[in-house]
């Protein structure tokens, strides 16, 4: 009975043993293989960066001032575009789109047609981080437009107060929006909708 009790006694100790041992070679190859992949990964970093450097100095960067090519601004836009002594409002286009109503109109409408399909429809299906960006992106240009239109308008009061009637539906619809409340949502898309509709009648 002892030559039994110390035999499995013995067993124990060499199982226990040889666990650790495995334990400790895996901890080892881990080690190994993390230092191998850093090495590695330094070696790919001095290349790209010799690779870099050699592609850069292959292909030197000459700098030309458009200046000297004559600019026709009637031929081509882009030369009004590049040029710095032309007012801001000039070269980005916006004081020659105010100046041609039609143009505004059809963006203004364009704009509408997108709170009355899409930003109704991200509501409805509650994808609000979709029906926020599309009502912020068409408010980009509509104030100015909206501006635009009452400028050309005959009763500049009126007109402002449709504005102000509009921004405020969409102050609520944007507010209902950052709440997640679809019913407010689509009560207030409604309303915006109509105000809308009632601003493109009187400017147009």
């Amino acid at each position: 009975m002892v030559n039994a009790a110390v035999t499995r006694k013995n067993l124990a100790t060499v199982t226990r043993t040889a666990t650790k041992t495995r334990v400790v070679r895996v901890h080892a190859q881990a080690a190994e293989s993390s230092s191998r992949r850093q090495v590695m990964g330094q070696l790919a970093g001095v290349a790209a960066l010799f690779a870099g450097a050699a592609r850069a100095n292959a292909e030197p960067i000459n700098l030309i001032d458009d200046k000297t090519k004559n600019l026709d601004y009637k031929s081509n836009i882009a030369d009004q575009a590049r040029d710095v002594d032309i007012d801001n409002s000039i070269r980005t286009g916006r004081a020659q789109a105010r100046a041609d109503k039609a143009f505004v109109v059809k963006r203004v409408e364009e704009g509408k047609n997108r709170l009355e399909k899409d930003v109704k429809d991200f509501v409805a299906k509650a994808y609000w981080y979709d029906a926020k960006q599309e009502l912020r992106r068409q408010l980009g240009y509509m104030s100015l437009d909206m501006d635009t239109l009452i400028a050309a308008s005959g009763d500049k009061k009126k007109g402002l107060s449709m504005k102000k009637d509009f921004f405020t539906a969409v102050d609520n619809l944007d507010f209902a929006i950052r709440q997640k409340n679809k019913d407010a949502g689509l009560k207030y898309q409604a309303e915006a909708l109509t105000k809308l509709n009632d601003f493109i009648a009187f400017a147009t």
